[in-house]
């Protein structure tokens, strides 16, 4: 056997003890429903605050390759075969939940609140207070549940704001900033995201048989 083959055998082992690793660290911090959950090694869950792991739930064949983060007890709710890719982000104080078949790509940021209150006087105040301090918290801001419907494709390097629903087979594009509802079988794009396409199930005839598991 060659050098470069046994440096490869190593290299994958390695990885694949790193994945046990990962996926150690994830079962402790969230409730996995099913065994077929996919992590990478960019995968991770930060609860804060309060927060426990029954808040977030990652049910069977999710793919969770990015971060999520529950702040106060905000709850994040994966369904099955959804998928959040590597560099994006889940935010939560309220409620994120990510339908069943939706893939989120690159680099999106979804997060349920503010972050910071809109009162001039309540920033400065905040400003003020010490690192990791009550008053610095994101409950303390505007919040409002997220619901991502099913067969949803969220482009990359996109944002949901909170309060969004987004309906079922939508799809939006890249780099868009989604700010109020998106009707079902429609495409959005633009920030704020606006529909640029309506009733694609009606476009074209599916290429591949449908899969009704």
């Amino acid at each position: 056997m060659s050098k470069k083959s046994v440096f490869s055998i190593i290299r994958r082992m390695g990885e694949n003890l790193k994945l046990v690793v990962v996926k150690q660290r994830i079962k402790k911090n969230a409730v996995l429903i099913g065994e077929h959950q996919s992590f990478k090694a960019t995968s991770r869950i930060q609860l804060f605050d309060g927060s426990i792991k029954e808040d977030i739930i990652l049910h069977d064949h999710c793919d969770m390759f990015g971060v999520i983060i529950s702040h106060s007890g905000g709850k994040v709710i994966m369904q099955p075969w959804s998928k959040i890719a590597r560099g994006s982000k889940i935010t939560a104080v309220n409620r994120v939940e990510i339908g069943r078949d939706t893939a989120i790509s690159y680099g999106v940021e979804i997060i349920d609140n503010n972050n910071h209150p809109i009162n001039p006087d309540d920033r400065r105040y905040m400003r003020h207070t010490p690192h990791g301090s009550e008053e610095r918290r994101p409950k303390y801001s505007a919040n409002a549940p997220i619901i991502i419907g099913e067969n949803v494709l969220i482009g990359s390097y996109s944002r949901i704001q909170k309060g969004v629903i987004i309906g079922d087979n939508s799809i939006v594009a890249s780099h868009s900033v989604v700010t109020h509802d998106v009707p079902a079988n429609s495409i959005v794009a633009g920030n704020p995201a606006k529909v640029v396409k309506s009733d694609i199930d009606k476009t074209t005839s599916p290429i591949f048989p449908i899969n009704k598991q």
